[in-house]
């Protein structure tokens, strides 16, 4: 077997590690209402699962004429051999942040879902046929995320845009409020003033 085929072999068995526990979402998106994984979730499992399997991962986020990606390198300890694995991003832009603290949520939305991807972690809230978003009963004493990187991005081809180009058109929401559960782009929120004569 190739050192290579050696380390997807362990990726294999840290991936069944992962799923051979009780996976239960630990954050809560109040607007939408769904659950999601949280990074520090994400982290734990694959942590847990690479130590089972002796590999590590290290994340870099980087920048090529494409734009910004995230890269994992995935070592195995045992012979040193690696693969590695990218995630195209893309650098936020959100209100009363610098630079800084835009890169770290980028560094963040970008890592946890990298490695969900490496190592199968399914999230189904973001698939877009899981769920109807636009009719939501009241939550009720839930979580909201403590932070603005734990946000998902509101993406203009979801549905959780539609619903809220809805709920802005009925005065029962606004851009303000949207930015409590999700990150915004700038294009995003201009698309959603002209849909909404806003």
């Amino acid at each position: 077997m190739s050192n290579e085929l050696k380390v997807l072999e362990k990726l294999a068995t840290a991936r069944l590690h992962i799923k051979a526990n009780s996976l239960k979402k630990d954050g809560r998106n109040a607007f939408s209402n769904y659950d999601y994984f949280t990074p520090e979730l994400v982290g734990k499992l694959v942590n847990d699962a690479c130590i089972e399997a002796n590999l590590i991962c290290l994340f870099s986020l980087k920048k090529d004429e494409h734009g910004y990606y995230g890269e994992i390198i995935t070592t195995d300890l045992e012979t040193g051999e690696r693969i590695t694995t990218e995630m195209r991003t893309e650098r936020p832009t959100i209100k009363a942040t610098n630079e800084t603290q835009q890169m770290g949520g980028m560094q963040t939305y970008t890592k946890r879902y990298a490695l969900m991807s490496l190592f199968d972690i399914e999230d189904n809230s973001i698939d877009f046929d899981s769920q109807d978003n636009t009719k939501q009963s009241k939550p009720q004493n839930v979580q909201q995320p403590q932070s603005n990187e734990e946000l998902p991005w509101l993406n203009e081809t979801s549905k959780e845009y539609a619903g809220a180009v809805e709920k802005i058109k009925a005065g029962k929401s606004s851009i303000a409020a949207l930015r409590k559960f999700f990150k915004i782009s700038k294009a995003i929120e201009e698309k959603i003033k002209l849909a909404t004569n806003g």
